[in-house]
């Protein structure tokens, strides 16, 4: 299964097949009285992780509706994704662009395959058509910035994630990502505008504070950082990456008393921690002072 539909699947604590319930077992054997019930139905099906399931209902869809309806075959196109069968996935999307080509959804799903098969232009030029047919749509513009970051092209993966942010200024994640992909190119001052604008959105996210740390020390501004961090540990006390990473900041800042005081808590950082710790540093451009 795609690592991405199993992440899906584990988040939303879905029920696979195997241990499914009777009773859900019972409600999967519904029948659509029209296409767009059996959509609804393999709709859910997908959502459960019932794939072969999804696949009868949507197939059945698209009879009712004498072929006619691309939302079938997209669904379809899904259903095959979740069960590794790229063949027969990209064959839906291609069926359902013929049926509706201005319908961006099916280029979507193509981008997705030809990004699996390691054809990273094609899947470039599918995601830009979707743009194309609905420049409004933020998470187009974002599933286009993803793509293009994958491919190491930053200043073109910038560009598209700025649309997502103009097409959805009150998101605070579209913010967040833009913040997050400055830091990689060293954009410290800029992005620290995108994450204050996240902030402001989603005032209770310790994550943020914690980039908001990061970006601070790679602009130079080391007091705002050591502030963010600390902000960032007070929102999740249970959180020991952050007691490492200040410590390391006030050390090279010249505070080892209040270094110190951080010491037992870091001491504290499992394995992930550390990776997530060292990480951290990398993205603030962390260079210890020699002693």
């Amino acid at each position: 299964m795609n690592p991405e539909h199993q992440r899906i699947i584990e988040l939303f604590g879905l029920v696979p097949p195997s241990v499914e319930t009777e009773s859900e077992a019972e409600e999967h054997e519904s029948v659509g009285r029209d296409s767009d019930e059996s959509v609804d139905l393999g709709d859910q099906s997908l959502r459960e992780g019932d794939f072969r399931g999804a696949v009868e209902h949507y197939q059945r869809a698209l009879r009712q509706s004498d072929g006619h309806e691309a939302a079938p075959l997209i669904g379809m196109g899904s259903a095959y994704e979740c069960m590794e069968d790229a063949p027969s996935a990209l064959r839906q999307y291609l069926k359902a662009h013929e049926l509706e080509q201005d319908n961006p959804e099916p280029y979507l799903g193509m981008s997705d395959i030809y990004m699996r098969q390691g054809k990273t232009w094609e899947a470039i030029q599918q995601l830009e058509r979707a743009v194309e047919l609905d420049p409004k749509n933020p998470f187009y513009h974002l599933k286009l910035a993803e793509t293009l970051r994958q491919m190491h092209l930053p200043t073109r993966a910038l560009r598209a994630i700025r649309q997502a942010v103009l097409c959805a200024p009150d998101q605070s994640f579209y913010h967040y990502w833009m913040g997050d992909l400055q830091i990689e190119m060293r954009l410290y001052e800029e992005a620290l505008l995108s994450l204050r604008a996240s902030i402001e959105l989603s005032p209770g996210d310790d994550h943020l504070y914690a980039k908001a740390g990061v970006a601070f020390w790679g602009a130079g501004k080391r007091v705002e950082a050591i502030k963010a961090i600390r902000l960032a540990s007070d929102l999740d006390p249970d959180k020991n990456v952050y007691y490492g990473i200040l410590q390391r900041f006030l050390i090279e800042n010249g505070q080892p008393v209040e270094a110190q005081a951080e010491a037992a808590r870091a001491a504290k950082m499992d394995a992930y921690d550390r990776e997530l710790l060292d990480r951290m540093l990398r993205e603030a451009n962390f260079e210890p002072t020699a002693n």
